[in-house]
């Protein structure tokens, strides 16, 4: 135990996402041997039968057992003090999937609500706790958005955990990865004062070296562009995983009634088993539209996004109708200016044909094939216009113009502009196309204070469980942050 964790106390959020809980219950004994307390916040019991054999975690709160308690409804002066903006990702979702919301099919709860009562639950949570810090992955949905809330009431770090964009090491923010460009700028203000350090410097410049070899970690184990619906789903695992699903949708009904971001998880499960369906029924059509012989032209690149994702949803939620957005881009060019709009590899497919067919019909976009190299295509462009894509980090590191439309956390990048509205569009492709490359040191300042944000490690839900190695890097990682944030004073 140390001086600064003493009698401190954790609160760890779970939801329905794989893995969630097992790798949080796994990570609290290493937590715990750091001197911390651990309480765990959960969306609903669901994952206890998913992946605690029905059995409710100690030291817990359900925010579904916070409904059924507090079942309002909410006063409406408190509704008119909260708005629908938090509630956009689990929408955004659902109309994904083409689904009705929960609470439209089994009318428990009232989903204009639901914030007030979020907020009521945390704040219960923290007023019997007191919580030195929130611990979750990056802020991808309106439950850990209400915990955001409570964290920046309190003056409290959101820690989040997640793989960095860098392979071989992992990123712990402590605003929940909603402010990570203003603590990078942080950074890389204190190695404009003290100097890169060595190892460092040394890191960075090996990275810069071999960018065109790099492929960060979560792209390497997703599985998203896993096309076979065999190897998909006539699995053991995946029999056992949608036994589960069934077992609490039949026996659990008082509690998924309540579960406002997923409901009964068997009509959620049918509706991924529809999506990869039709994703292989228009994977043919969708190729042909593909390009992959390219003339000799001028064209900025544009990726495009997984969708249902936090990255869109959380962070360029006014823009997550891709389409309006490549076409408000496309006919705000000069005439001898394409752009090419490349598919995402894991999402190949995953949109209607219509909406490929849209793309291919724009005079002046092509639609790019996903397996042509993305730097290949980064490196021969005149710059990366994306909504908040990684491709547009190594865009960056490539010291090429670009313009990205979300909350990007390298907007601190001396060659990235950040829009400011569809208005906006027009004067930052100017910007963009009239682009002197700044310096190579500028780059690498900027890509060293990015690395020294990181550390060395993996984090993977379902890929580091049961390696104690890696839960007690995190572990540490988490207690050095926790400590730097304890001595770093606020204004």
């Amino acid at each position: 135990m140390t001086a600064s964790s003493e009698s401190k106390l954790i609160l760890c959020l779970i939801n329905s996402a794989a893995y969630s809980r097992s790798y949080f219950e796994q990570l609290a004994p290493h937590l715990r041997t750091l001197g911390y307390r651990v309480h765990f916040a959960l969306d609903s019991h669901f994952s206890d039968h998913l992946h605690g054999a029905g059995q409710a975690l100690e030291c817990a709160d359900y925010f579904t057992d916070y409904l059924r308690a507090n079942p309002g409804p909410v006063a409406e002066s408190v509704r008119a003090a909260t708005t629908w903006q938090s509630l956009f990702s689990d929408f955004d979702r659902w109309l994904t999937f083409n689904l009705d919301a929960p609470a439209q099919a089994h009318g428990r709860f009232q989903y204009q609500d639901i914030p007030a009562q979020l907020d009521a639950f945390f704040g219960d949570i923290f007023e019997r706790l007191s919580p030195s810090a929130v611990l979750y992955e990056p802020v991808s949905n309106s439950f850990a958005l209400a915990a955001y809330r409570a964290t920046q009431l309190r003056g409290v770090p959101f820690l989040s955990i997640s793989p960095s964009r860098i392979p071989g090491r992992i990123e712990l923010s402590t605003s929940g990865a909603l402010k990570d460009f203003a603590a990078i700028e942080a950074v890389q203000a204190r190695h404009a004062r003290d100097g890169i350090p060595a190892e460092i410097l040394e890191e960075t410049l090996a990275y810069l070296a071999s960018i065109d070899q790099q492929v960060p970690d979560y792209m390497k184990t997703n599985g998203l562009d896993q096309m076979s619906l065999r190897k998909k789903y006539l699995r053991l695992d995946k029999l056992s995983y949608f036994l589960r699903i069934w077992r609490y949708s039949r026996t659990q009904r008082s509690d998924w009634a309540l579960a406002y971001q997923h409901g009964d998880p068997v009509a959620l499960s049918l509706a991924y088993v529809r999506r990869a369906i039709w994703r292989k029924l228009r994977l043919s059509a969708v190729r042909k539209l593909f390009e992959t012989q390219l003339p000799a032209e001028n064209f900025l690149v544009y990726p495009l996004h997984f969708h249902p994702e936090a990255s869109t949803s959380i962070h360029a939620a006014d823009y997550v109708d891709e389409l309006s957005v490549i076409k408000a881009v496309a006919f705000r060019l000069p005439s001898n200016v394409k752009l090419y709009v490349k598919e995402h590899p894991s999402a190949v497919a995953l949109q209607p044909l219509g909406f490929y067919k849209q793309l291919s019909r724009l005079p002046n976009v092509r639609l790019i094939s996903p397996e042509l190299n993305a730097k290949a295509l980064i490196r021969k462009s005149q710059g990366v216009v994306t909504l908040t894509s990684t491709a547009g980090f190594e865009g960056a590191v490539l010291n090429k113009p670009v313009l990205a439309f979300g909350n990007v956390f390298y907007r601190y990048f001396p060659n990235v502009r950040t829009v400011d509205g569809f208005s906006d569009i027009g004067a930052k492709l100017s910007w963009l196309l009239a682009y002197q490359p700044v310096s190579n040191a500028a780059i690498v300042h900027a890509t060293a204070a990015y690395l020294d944000f990181t550390v060395p490690g993996k984090f993977d839900f379902m890929a580091t469980l049961s390696n104690a190695a890696a839960m007690g890097g995190v572990a540490r990682f988490v207690h050095t942050r926790l400590s730097y944030h304890d001595t770093t004073p606020t204004c």
